[in-house]
Formats: C-alpha cells, sequence, structure tokens
C-alpha cells in the first residue's frame, strides 16, 4: 500500500496521529500537497460516507474523521501552489442561517463537498443576510449552502431568498439548505433550489446544480 493509500486508510481508521505522520511523510518523498489532500485526505472522507451510509459508522466517528481532515487540511493547505490543486467542481458558500449557532451539520458538510471537489467558503455560523449578499459578490460562487439545525430558523430561507433577490445575484447562484429540518419540497417553496439532511446525499444534488448552471452558461 503506497504512503497516500495509508493515509486515506488512516482517516477511515481514525487514526490521528498516523495520518498526521503519513502526512509528513509523504511531504518529505516529495508527493505535491494537493495529491495528498486529493488522494489521501479526501478518499479517506469519501470512504467514511460510504461506511456511514452503509451503517457501519455513526456520527461520532464522523466528527473525529473530520477533526483529523482539518487538521490535516491546515497542514497542506498553504503548501499548495497556485494552479497545483485539483479543478475544482464549483465553488460554494456555506454558512448556518442566522438564528441558528449550531455547528455539526456545517462542519459535516465541508470537509465532504471539499473531498467531492468542491471550493467551500465557510461563513461560520448564525450568518446574516447582508453577510450573505457581500459573500456572493465578493466570492461569486456557483452555489449558496444555507444549514439549520431547527425548523424555525429553516423556515428563515425565504428571507434569505429574498434578500439575494433584492440584491440582483438570485439569478447567478443556486441555493441548497441542508440539516436535520430540512424538507427539499418546502426549501424549493421558499425559494430554493433544493434541501438535503445528509451532506454525503447532497454531494449529488451540488453536482447536479452544477450541471444546470453548465447548462444554463451560469457558471463563473
Amino acid at each position: 500500500m503506497d504512503k497516500l493509500a495509508e493515509l486515506s486508510e488512516a482517516l477511515l481508521q481514525l487514526d490521528g496521529e498516523g495520518a498526521a505522520r503519513l502526512i509528513g511523510e509523504s511531504l518529505e518523498a516529495g508527493i505535491p500537497a494537493a495529491r495528498i489532500l486529493s488522494e489521501g485526505l479526501s478518499s479517506g472522507m469519501r470512504k467514511v460516507g460510504e461506511q456511514f451510509r452503509e451503517g457501519v459508522i455513526y456520527m461520532p466517528e464522523v466528527l473525529v474523521a473530520c477533526d483529523i481532515y482539518y487538521s490535516g487540511l491546515e497542514k497542506l493547505r498553504p503548501l499548495i501552489q497556485p494552479g497545483e490543486n485539483r479543478q475544482a467542481r464549483g465553488r460554494m458558500i456555506l454558512g448556518t442561517i442566522h438564528g441558528d449557532i449550531h455547528t455539526v451539520g456545517k462542519d459535516v458538510a465541508v470537509p465532504v463537498f471539499e473531498a467531492a471537489g468542491y471550493d467551500v467558503i465557510d461563513l461560520g455560523v448564525d450568518v446574516a443576510d447582508e453577510k450573505i449578499v457581500e459573500a456572493i459578490r465578493e466570492h461569486r460562487p456557483d452555489l449558496v449552502g444555507l444549514g439549520t439545525y431547527m425548523t424555525s430558523t429553516f423556515m428563515h430561507t425565504r428571507e434569505t431568498v429574498k434578500a439575494i433577490e433584492a440584491a440582483g445575484l438570485r439569478g447567478q447562484v443556486k441555493i441548497i439548505c441542508g440539516g436535520p429540518s430540512v424538507d427539499a419540497g418546502a426549501a424549493k417553496r421558499m425559494g430554493a433550489d433544493d434541501a438535503s439532511d445528509d451532506a454525503w446525499e447532497a454531494v449529488g444534488k451540488l453536482d447536479r446544480l452544477m450541471d444546470e448552471l453548465k447548462a444554463q452558461g451560469r457558471t463563473v
């Protein structure tokens, strides 16, 4: 098994020390940081998702895997040279909707989406509509992710979509809601494009939304 395959397996086995060691050894061996991220850490996160959806592991293990991923990413990101990274599937801004300070769902979604090839800008929690509008203008994303843990804050989706519309930016982005209390039908009625309560399932929806954007010539 090569270093990157070992790193992927270490993340799957929740071996933080082993993952850190393998990242160091891979760098010493001259493997580009972008490859270590994509073929090691990201590969491991995809395997974590497969096992989670199969019921082999549960959310506590997923959170440990996310911590290992973030720790490795912190070391690798500064070493990735401009132009070295893989071609991103799309760019996304993501934050927990205003009124909601829960972090668990977002902290799982970000590494899952990054492992699937998306560049993700994390806006944090309790994100005001104005901040989302500013982030769309600044980062020119393809996708806007609105995370929520509670039904009451999920209902704020309509206000957030209206704020994006009022800024004249709705036509530039696809909007997806995420969290345990979301419903795709309700999200669409409030003006979003889709919703998912499962980060790994959401990847397929992100891909579909990106395909729609490309068909409309709207990707940036």
